[in-house]
């Protein structure tokens, strides 16, 4: 499962990148898209960790959507089935 969208600048507030996600053979590694620093994965664990998120059943096919950013959602696309769900 892909990380979410890490700003680099929760660790280094001189740098406005993105932590990405780079598969190798022994593992993910992790880089900063503007600075290249490599973040460990016991910080990147710690801010994914910071994230708040929510959990929502989809009204169509009843699968649970993980939903990072938000405490709260009113309407999301399902991540199995495609379809919108209102939720108000």
């Amino acid at each position: 499962m892909p990380i979410p969208l890490l700003a680099h600048f929760d660790l280094d507030r001189e740098c406005s990148g993105y932590i990405d996600e780079v598969m190798e053979e022994e593992g993910p590694k992790f880089i900063c898209n503007e600075c290249e620093a490599v973040i460990s994965k016991e910080d990147v664990a710690r801010l994914v960790r910071q994230i708040e998120s929510t959990r929502v059943a989809c009204t169509h096919c009843g699968q649970v959507n993980d939903i990072s950013g938000f405490s709260e959602v009113s309407a999301f696309v399902c991540r199995f089935c495609g379809e919108g769900v209102g939720l108000k």
